[in-house]
């Protein structure tokens, strides 16, 4: 009698919850990594006329205006007096733009890139050496060069970056999309089970509702809950931001432990107006249900 339940609500677990946060946890470590980048990639030495003359280059960073593409994988800066190479195989570029006032990150892969406008802004970071007279970077221990393309001052792109280099919102990424798919599909060969008149009201009732939970937080009245969950978590995306800017500033760390502790308020206070949201909107549609079926 309770198999249909429990397979619903164990899929749903699975596929709706489980699956999409640790797809989450991976996006924000990969952003987590791309800031940690750019943080360590702002103390390297800066690359010029002078430092290029050098037979060894070791890791520095360059700031500068793209000049040209050679071949299929080859980026040429053009900084202050002196120019880079940049072996970009199988690497990722990020896109710093802002939009309507405030900037984003794009992440993408080389080779996806059709073009590059001439006189683009530059940030690049990695190991350099000299290859027949030119400054190359290129990969070293399967650690390719950070390449950051932006519309903007060169003095400012780290702090934009580490500003907007966050994932909008963890839970909708790839992984979520390819699950939410597979949950479907789970779910419409465990409804038929659950058919009215083949078992309890209660039981129907159960099931349909784990089957369409993801619609749960957008129907009155918990969908006041889900404006609130977004409302929280705009706010922690916030003061995640502003604990990674006063870690670059606040030597002592005090600003960025309170960044932090307003960071996982804000991060919990969104948790619980979502399943908030979700319980409330459960609990009406389980005792809908159970009188129309």
């Amino acid at each position: 009698m309770f198999v249909p339940v429990t397979l619903a609500i164990l899929a749903a677990i699975l596929f709706y919850a489980l699956v999409p946060i640790a797809g989450a946890f991976v996006v924000r470590q990969q952003w987590r990594l791309f800031r940690k980048s750019v943080a360590e990639a702002s103390t390297l030495p800066e690359l010029d006329s002078r430092s290029a003359a050098r037979s060894t280059l070791g890791r520095v960073r360059a700031l500068g205006e793209v000049d040209a593409i050679s071949g299929l994988d080859e980026l040429w800066i053009r900084c202050e007096g002196a120019a880079c190479a940049v072996d970009l195989k199988d690497a990722w570029v990020y896109l710093l733009v802002g939009r309507s006032g405030d900037d984003t990150v794009e992440r993408r892969r080389w080779s996806d890139l059709r073009a590059i406008t001439p006189g683009s802004r530059a940030f690049v970071a990695g190991e350099a050496e000299m290859r027949d007279g030119r400054v190359v970077m290129a990969q070293r221990d399967k650690s390719p060069p950070l390449v950051i393309l932006h519309d903007g001052d060169d003095d400012r792109v780290v702090r934009r970056a580490i500003w907007a280099g966050r994932h909008e919102n963890e839970y909708w990424n790839p992984v979520t999309q390819v699950s939410l798919a597979f949950g479907a599909a789970a779910m419409s060969a465990i409804v038929p089970l659950a058919l009215p008149g083949r078992m309890p009201s209660l039981i129907s009732a159960l099931t349909l509702t784990a089957a369409f939970s993801p619609l749960l937080p957008l129907l009155p009245p918990g969908v006041v809950g889900f404006f609130a969950y977004r409302r929280f978590w705009r706010r922690a995306r916030y003061c995640r931001a502003r604990r990674d800017l006063e870690r670059l500033d606040d030597s002592t760390g005090a600003e960025t432990e309170v960044w932090r502790r307003r960071a996982g308020t804000a991060t919990l206070a969104s948790a619980l107006a979502f399943a908030g949201s979700l319980a409330v909107n459960g609990w009406l549609i389980v005792a809908a249900l159970r009188r129309l079926l």
